[in-house]
């Protein structure tokens, strides 16, 4: 059984497939062919890497969240339809463990 955790990572979309001996698996043809999650992957991944700023606020790196929190609504909205979409698709080999959602309501 998998382990699909979700939760935002800098340079890498939410969702992250575990083996269940805990080592996380780089590509799963299950998403990795899947377009409609790609995209929300894309779209989570791209937002909460511009809350990233370097060289800027007289540190190397600055995480914008003022930036964070009025985008909130929108990456829960993604989140959402995430975890909607890898209901659709759960063949019965994985499960869901949301860490981000609680976090950002």
């Amino acid at each position: 059984m998998y382990t699909v955790k979700l939760f935002n990572e800098f340079l890498h979309g939410p969702i992250w497939v575990y083996a269940s001996d805990g080592i996380s698996l780089r590509h799963f043809p299950l998403f990795d062919n899947d377009p409609v999650l790609s995209e929300l992957n894309n779209k989570a991944m791209d937002m909460y890497d511009s809350y990233f700023e370097f060289d800027s606020h007289d540190v190397a790196c600055w995480f914008n969240e003022e930036k964070e929190k009025l985008e909130k609504p929108r990456m829960l909205d993604i989140f959402s339809k995430i975890r909607t979409r890898l209901n659709e698709i759960n063949d019965g080999s994985f499960v869901i463990a949301d860490y981000e959602s609680d976090g950002l309501k």
